[in-house]
C-alpha cells in the first residue's frame, strides 16, 4: 500500500506542509515543540524508513546537543543564575531552556523539510505554480530535484577521485587537493546540468502563452474535506496565538501557561493537524485490510 497522503491533490500537500512548517518555526511553546518534533519524526520515518531514522541519530541528535550546549555558553540573558562559568559569565536557566527549545525547533523543521522532499515532487510543484509563475515553479522543481542528484553525483565523483589519487591523498595537502578537484568537478557538473535543463524546457515551449499541459491530478471531495480541515485547524491555532491564549516566554525568566483549558485545546488541534498524514495512512490501511478480508 502506498502513502495515502502523498496520493492526495498537490494543493492539499502544499497547504499542509506550509501550515506545519510555519507553526513549527514560529511557535516556541515547549509542548508545541515536542509535539511538532515527534510528529515530524513519525512522518519522516514512515516516508523514509530506516534511512531517516539513521539520519536523525547520526546528524540531528548531535546537532541538537551541540546547540543545547553552545547557547548557554554564548547567551547569558536570564534572571535565574545557576552558576558562573570559569571565564566569569553567568550560566542561566533561561539560556539552557532556550537552547533546548532552539534545538527542538531545528530538528522538527529539518524533519518536516525531509518529508516535503519525499511528498512534494517536481511534477507537483510544476502543476501548482506552472501557470501562476512558470519561472518560480521551474526553480523550485529544479531545487528539489537537484539536491538528491547532487548528493549521488558527489559520491560517485568522490569515489572516482579517491581511486585515481589513492597514493597521493594520504597527506593533508593531498587531501586538500583532492577536495578542491571534487568541488571543481561538482561546480562544473551543476552548471552544465542547469543549462541542459533550461534548454530542454525552452525547446518544449515551457512558459509560453497558450501552452497546454497534461496533469494526472484531480481535486476530489476527499481533497476538499482535507483542505478544509487544514484551513480550519490553522485558523483556530492562529486565533488562539494572536489572542494570547498560550503565552510562554524564556526571557527574562521562564514563564507561561502549560495546562490550562486553552493550552490543552491548542495542543489537541496542533497534534491533529500534524498527524493528518498518519491518520490518512491508518484509515487507508484499515480500509485496505477490510477489502482484502472480503476476497
Amino acid at each position: 500500500m502506498k502513502d495515502a497522503f502523498s496520493n492526495r491533490h498537490p494543493l492539499v500537500n502544499f497547504a499542509f506542509f506550509t501550515a506545519v512548517i510555519l507553526f513549527s518555526m514560529f511557535q516556541m511553546h515547549p509542548v508545541c515543540l515536542v509535539i511538532s518534533m515527534l510528529c515530524a519524526l513519525t512522518n519522516a520515518v514512515m516516508l523514509g524508513g530506516k534511512t531517516t531514522a539513521l539520519f536523525s541519530l547520526k546528524f540531528l541528535l548531535p546537532t541538537a546537543l551541540l546547540i543545547s550546549i553552545i547557547n548557554p555558553l554564548t547567551n547569558h540573558q536570564g534572571a535565574t543564575i545557576l552558576e558562573y562559568l570559569p571565564w566569569g559569565n553567568p550560566l542561566t536557566l533561561e539560556s539552557i531552556a532556550y537552547g533546548a527549545a532552539s534545538a527542538a525547533l531545528l530538528c522538527s523543521v529539518v524533519l518536516w523539510f525531509s518529508c516535503v522532499n519525499k511528498v512534494m515532487t517536481s511534477d507537483k510543484l510544476v502543476y501548482l505554480f506552472g501557470r501562476i509563475s512558470p519561472a518560480l515553479s521551474l526553480v523550485l522543481a529544479m531545487l528539489l530535484r537537484f539536491i538528491p542528484r547532487f548528493t549521488s553525483q558527489f559520491r560517485q565523483v568522490k569515489r572516482a577521485q579517491k581511486q585515481f589519487s589513492q597514493s597521493k591523498g594520504k597527506s593533508l595537502l593531498g587531501k586538500l587537493k583532492n577536495g578542491f578537484k571534487v568541488l571543481s568537478v561538482m561546480v562544473s557538473w551543476s552548471m552544465e546540468n542547469a543549462i541542459d535543463t533550461a534548454d530542454s524546457m525552452k525547446s518544449r515551449g515551457y512558459g509560453l502563452k497558450g501552452r497546454t499541459s497534461f496533469a494526472i491530478y484531480r481535486f476530489t471531495c476527499y481533497d476538499a474535506v482535507a483542505l478544509s480541515a487544514i484551513a480550519a485547524q490553522a485558523a483556530a491555532l492562529l486565533l488562539l496565538t494572536v489572542f494570547g491564549k498560550i503565552p510562554f516566554r524564556y526571557f527574562p525568566s521562564v514563564e507561561g501557561n502549560l495546562w490550562d483549558g486553552y493550552c490543552i485545546l491548542f495542543y489537541i488541534i496542533y497534534a491533529l493537524m500534524m498527524l493528518m498524514p498518519i491518520i490518512m495512512n491508518v484509515k487507508e490501511g484499515i480500509g485496505w485490510k477490510r477489502l482484502r478480508s472480503k476476497i
